[in-house]
């Protein structure tokens, strides 16, 4: 079996008191796509936020291509190529679409070529952003929005894109432009995922693997397929409403 590309054991960690999780181990391989699903406050932005040190975690190990990560820094975890499209987007409202890209190139270090190659790449995957460069980010629609969060991860030419909630908020056809997008850097670039998305059934759809994460603990694994097929997952993300 093809060793993990990021491996998280034990996973421990805490706003002050709150114990945010528990104990959490979860792997995704290279040229994989995994979901994290759960109701909120389930853990699942505080999983993805330790990976990058915000917050640190109080226990445990995270490794990406074997390597500990779990005590660097914010910036020199980016610089492994780990990139993030955060919730709520954040980007910055004020700097054109050119010059929030320019932000994701800067992240890691990188030739012209290369930073031509990955504006090229993500011009491809959301036209619309093209017809936008010199656009002021805080004026785009809110799909827009998304595609430029995404674009922005994806221009420090990451081995690993991690996407927390890329749908929220969005119009059913822009957000299946969004998963379409991922499903084509994950088929054309084997480009690994970690999509934590309240639409669980499209991110189980989407994914080769998943998990179900409840109050800081993993309760739940399998794949895609095999989760949604579950009763207990049915009923509290597919049936039981939006999570």
């Amino acid at each position: 079996m093809t060793a993990p590309l990021l491996a998280i054991h034990g996973l421990q960690a805490a706003y002050g008191k709150i114990v945010a999780l528990k104990g959490v181990d979860i792997e995704i391989r290279p040229r994989e796509i995994v979901a994290l699903i759960g109701a909120n406050g389930a853990g699942k932005s505080t999983l993805m936020m330790s990976v990058f040190g915000r917050p640190r975690a109080r226990a445990g190990r995270i490794e990406f291509d074997g390597h500990d990560i779990t005590d660097l820094s914010t910036h020199d975890i980016a610089r492994m190529r780990i990139a993030q499209s955060p919730e709520g987007r954040r980007i910055f409202p004020r700097m054109s679409v050119a010059e929030n890209l320019q932000m994701g190139a800067d992240a890691t270090e990188g030739s012209e070529a290369e930073r031509r190659a990955s504006l090229d790449r993500v011009m491809a995957l959301f036209p619309r952003l093209k017809e936008r460069l010199t656009q002021r980010g805080g004026t785009l629609s809110g799909g827009e929005q998304q595609m430029l969060a995404i674009g922005r991860a994806l221009m420090s030419r990451p081995r690993l894109l991690m996407l927390d909630e890329p749908s929220l908020g969005l119009a059913p056809l822009i957000a299946k432009q969004i998963f379409e997008a991922i499903r084509t850097l994950n088929k054309q670039d084997g480009l690994a995922v970690l999509i934590v998305e309240q639409n669980a059934n499209h991110a189980l759809r989407l994914a080769h693997r998943g998990y179900v994460l409840v109050n800081g603990l993993i309760t739940l694994s399998g794949t895609g397929t095999e989760l949604l097929q579950r009763p207990e997952v049915r009923a509290a993300y597919l049936e039981g409403g939006r999570h």
